[in-house]
């Protein structure tokens, strides 16, 4: 039984059928968001049923917006760990900080998730071809998960994106074209051009309705995790924000169908070289006007001078759950890379991002020390190894192979 009732704009409300394949309004090209009934869901909803339940996106199918079982694609998105962080609590001085990682993803980041239920629901409403343009990650979930289905396909990737990015982005078999651009509103109107003028189906996140419906399964997840709790704080790195903007969708359905009774402070980080975001929060503006240099930060999977549609939607997510905005520093990123690796999690720079976010919000009292925060890692350090090259500069000692050698050398680390 599907349980997602419409599609409904979020500028001037007009309303949209589920079934068709619908990504903008039609009267005036503003972003489309679901509507469920939650009544239904709340009848046909049983946590005793969770256990049993393959731990993917697909768990929580109730809240997701494809009807027919059938269409699911499942190839593995969603269920990554939450991990408690002892070196990070004791550092940031929280009652107790859990980092989300989603490294362990299909392809390794946030975007199989939005993917998953992206390419299902477009798989349901009959689409053939797909297109989207992406910093990277996204690129490689989508070529896998179309591709798992047969689904043809065409990316646009950033010029400048990570060759290691770009290699494993190929392996998928998708065509792949490098995509040269200075302001993001170009790649904006030019994903525009392609739904309106040239009738393609895109999966540019809230562009395309579906993608962040994907994401709101970081609430389910992390209030089961935390014993169907959530968390007082959660952190997001906010490219176009469909992780926190899902996370807040998701928190309120669980409200909605009586699982939950709040939404944790929602907050967001960007590079301080292109933070129009924090500029605007900081200016209480629902709306971010293009700002900084995006190639000038090495968190490439966040970095540009204005989100999509200004950023009304992750702004809304920080206003409306009394989350706060914060810029961090390509220095602070890779300090977070090492702090992150003593915890045995490799992180790419936009995913750092969450803890050194955690440290200021601490510092400022806004976190508190019988808080619970979760920082949300969104891709793997093997994203970007560069990166990774450049947070461990230290040039690694060699050794001759000789007992003696060795004798002197675990003498000298106290091993």
């Amino acid at each position: 039984m599907p349980f997602v009732t419409e599609l409904v704009c979020d500028c001037c409300g007009a309303v949209y059928p589920h079934d068709q394949p619908v990504l903008l309004c039609r009267r005036c090209s503003g972003l489309l968001d679901a509507r469920y009934d939650y009544a239904a869901i709340k009848r046909a909803f049983d946590l005793n049923d969770i256990p049993h339940r393959r731990p993917t996106v697909w768990r929580w199918h109730e809240f997701l917006p494809v009807s027919e079982p059938r269409y699911r694609v499942d190839i593995g998105a969603g269920g990554s760990p939450l991990i408690y962080c002892p070196r990070l609590t004791e550092w940031i001085g929280a009652h107790r900080v859990y980092v989300k990682y989603d490294g362990m993803q299909p392809t390794a980041s946030l975007k199989d998730r939005s993917f998953a239920v992206a390419v299902a629901k477009a798989a349901e409403l009959g689409v053939r071809g797909a297109i989207t343009y992406s910093s990277g990650n996204a690129a490689a979930a989508l070529a896998a998960h179309a591709g798992h289905i047969g689904m043809r396909g065409l990316i646009l990737v950033n010029a400048w994106c990570d060759q290691a990015k770009l290699a494993m982005l190929r392996g998928y078999g998708m065509p792949v074209v490098l995509l040269n651009w200075s302001r993001f509103q170009d790649v904006e109107a030019l994903m525009l051009h392609a739904i309106k003028d040239l009738k393609l189906f895109a999966f540019v996140n809230f562009q395309n309705p579906w993608r962040h419906e994907g994401n709101k399964t970081y609430a389910f997840e992390i209030w089961w995790d935390l014993q169907r709790t959530v968390p007082d704080h959660e952190i997001h790195p906010i490219g176009t924000g469909g992780g926190i903007f899902g996370a807040l969708k998701g928190y309120r359905e669980l409200i909605a169908v009586g699982l939950s009774d709040h939404v944790p402070h929602l907050h967001g980080t960007q590079p301080a070289a292109c933070h129009s975001l924090v500029t605007a929060f900081q200016n209480h503006r629902t709306q971010a006007t293009p700002e900084g240099n995006p190639h000038a930060t090495i968190a490439e999977a966040i970095a540009n001078d204005v989100p999509l549609d200004a950023g009304r939607r992750p702004l809304r997510a920080m206003y409306e759950s009394n989350g706060v905005a914060l810029a961090i520093s390509d220095e602070e990123m890779l300090d977070g890379i090492r702090r992150l690796g003593q915890e045995g999690i490799s992180a790419e720079p936009a995913g750092a991002t969450t803890v050194w976010a955690a440290r200021h919000l601490a510092e400022r009292g806004i976190i508190k020390d019988d808080e619970t925060v979760v920082c949300v890692v969104t891709a793997s350090g093997l994203k970007q190894p560069m990166a990774l090259e450049e947070s461990e500069r230290a040039e690694l000692p060699t050794l001759d192979v000789s007992n003696d050698a060795l004798d002197r050398l675990i003498e000298k680390w106290g091993i």
